[in-house]
């Protein structure tokens, strides 16, 4: 609102001036200082990548036929993180965590629980590494997240299939961390509606961490047989 404000102002300012111009009563006047504070209300560069930042931060659902996703970067903590090796992290305990938490949650839904599927987790492996380049849905190649399922390596039929995508400062335990992610898909209302879907049957949990940054995937499935 403040940016319009300043353009309306700045609207007004030109066409006074341009009126007083063509009038001829500024013969032999100056500018005073007023008029650069007038300039000044153009927004800088820094001022419009800021407005565009704070755009693609706001959640957003996408949907193709059949399928829905969505994405969130969970809040991360302030302070700074020494850098580590991925060894240092346990995967397995990050990805058994989630799919707890996440059985947990349909159950209090009265929902099925979901089996882990080893087509899905090795797409939801592959997601996870692709978002350290491009925390999207849209993959680093340009296409669309579940052309991933084109892979000769992943052979998986499905009626409906959906992302969920988490990404946070990695500065807790494997388990604290994994609370920490499906705490921020819970709280977000596209990835919420993801993981209690009744028609999901199947999910696979990827994990991928890059030193700093620990970024998990869900990848939900309703196989086609």
């Amino acid at each position: 609102m403040r940016f319009i404000r300043k353009i309306i102002t700045l609207l007004l300012v030109l066409m006074i001036g341009f009126w007083l111009g063509s009038s001829g009563l500024l013969n032999g006047t100056q500018v005073g200082k007023w008029m650069n504070t007038a300039v000044d209300f153009f927004p800088t560069q820094t001022e419009i990548q800021k407005l565009t930042s704070s755009l693609d931060t706001a959640p957003t659902i996408v949907e193709v036929p059949s399928n829905k996703y969505d994405d969130t970067k969970a809040e991360e903590d302030s302070k700074t993180i020494e850098k580590t090796t991925h060894t240092d992290v346990n995967y397995d305990s990050v990805e058994q965590k989630i799919l707890t938490l996440l059985n947990e949650l349909r159950q209090e839904k009265n929902l099925n629980t979901l089996s882990s599927n080893d087509a899905l987790k090795t797409a939801a492996d592959l997601r996870a590494k692709e978002t350290e380049e491009s925390f999207s849905h849209t993959r680093p190649d340009g296409r669309g997240p579940f052309t991933v399922f084109e892979n000769e390596t992943i052979d998986y039929s499905y009626k409906r299939v959906g992302e969920n995508l988490g990404m946070a400062t990695y500065f807790k335990s494997e388990e604290e961390m994994a609370e920490l992610l499906f705490n921020g898909w819970v709280e977000s209302q596209g990835h919420y509606e993801n993981m209690v879907t009744p028609e999901y049957e199947e999910v696979g949990i990827g994990v991928h961490y890059d030193g700093v940054y620990l970024y998990a995937t869900q990848i939900f499935g309703t196989p086609f047989f």
